[in-house]
């Protein structure tokens, strides 16, 4: 009993966490999956190794080796016709009408603010409508200039994205180039693998690599989803008057899809394990939490599988998935816990049945 509440207790407090936060991403675990199943894993991912992102481009040459380059082109085309386009469509950029509408109102205010001066009104609050007025006019201005303001914006940002590919294109290729070298130069054969693994000198030089090579990876994505989201951000801040009142547009980023497997992930395990630590704390349905918490801790588990070299060690979800394999086959549910009152139903049930046909 105190088992199971103490990990029931566990998965409530991480998973309670994890909603508080809204930040919750398997992105991590799945990403550096290691074993016979980190394919699988890492096919969740919408873009596990960043190639898309950082526009890296693979090809297999006749020999059947693969090259790398980086090549903008799909990144630029989706700024270009996919996202100008549909923001001048979303928001009826450079619009007449709205033009016209504001037009009205600036020539109505006008008028007021003329018989106010000339009756000499003191209710009327002429600067105020002045004011309004010239916001009036700047919003007409705005308007008529979105659409080569548009143009601007994806000029600027082309531009920023092709110096920072010009900046870093070798580094990314040599860093992908040699990707499949790291662990233990599993190239040059299983034997110097297992060798570079298990010396400790070794490991820790390799571990250090794959530090430096995670360090590297995670600033060029940054700085290129920087660049995305300034566009991004940009684009819809031309918005003005009825304009900036519709939703915000987001770009479609072949690197983060919304409705992506992972993005599932992320919004169930919270839930998850809130709502299994309940179930364990309070003894309900104990055998099923248990199996389903142990399944779960099994699926991370095998993303570093233990006897996979090199793998980040995961002994503390191992001795916690036997503690739940334990629950699970135990009647730990029905001491102080409502699965007690569960098993007084299911023994009463028959008796009452064998009544009535009596």
């Amino acid at each position: 009993m105190l088992l199971r509440i103490v990990i029931g207790f566990h998965f409530y407090k991480e998973g309670t966490a994890k909603l508080k936060t809204g930040t919750f991403s398997s992105a991590g675990f799945l990403s550096s999956a290691k074993g016979p199943m980190a394919p699988y894993f890492k096919k969740m991912l919408d873009d596990p190794d960043g190639k898309k992102k950082l526009c890296i481009v693979e090809t297999v040459n006749e020999n059947g080796t693969v090259s790398y380059s980086v090549d903008p082109k799909l990144t630029l085309l989706i700024w270009d016709e996919g996202f100008a386009d549909e923001a001048t469509l979303h928001y009826d950029f450079g619009s007449k009408d709205y033009q016209d509408e504001l037009v009205a109102q600036r020539d109505e205010l006008k008028q007021k603010i003329i018989e106010a001066r000339e009756s000499q009104d003191k209710s009327v609050d002429t600067r105020a409508l002045e004011a309004t007025r010239a916001k009036y006019e700047q919003e007409i201005l705005k308007i008529r200039e979105q659409p080569q303001r548009l143009e601007d914006i994806l000029e600027e940002h082309k531009i920023q994205l092709e110096d920072w590919v010009a900046a870093n294109e070798i580094e990314l290729v040599s860093h992908f180039s040699t990707s499949e070298r790291l662990d233990g130069f599993q190239r040059d054969g299983e034997n110097r693998q297992l060798a570079a693994v298990y010396v400790d000198s070794l490991r820790d030089q390799v571990d250090s690599i794959r530090s430096d090579r995670y360090k590297k990876l995670s600033g060029w994505t940054s700085e290129v989803t920087g660049i995305w989201d300034s566009y991004e951000n940009q684009v819809n801040g031309l918005a003005v008057y009825k304009q900036a009142e519709i939703a915000p547009l987001k770009i479609h980023r072949p690197f983060d899809q919304d409705y992506s497997f992972s993005k599932w992930v992320d919004a169930v395990i919270p839930w998850f394990d809130t709502i299994i630590g309940g179930l364990l704390i309070v003894g309900l349905f104990s055998r099923l939490a248990s199996l389903a918490a142990a399944s779960f801790l099994f699926s991370v588990v095998m993303t570093q599988p233990p006897w996979i070299p090199g793998t980040t060690p995961t002994y503390f979800y191992v001795i916690e998935l036997v503690a739940l394999l334990v629950i699970a086959t135990t009647s730990a549910g029905r001491f102080g816990g409502l699965d007690y009152f569960l098993s007084l139903l299911r023994t009463k049930t028959p008796q009452l049945e064998t009544e009535g046909q009596s």
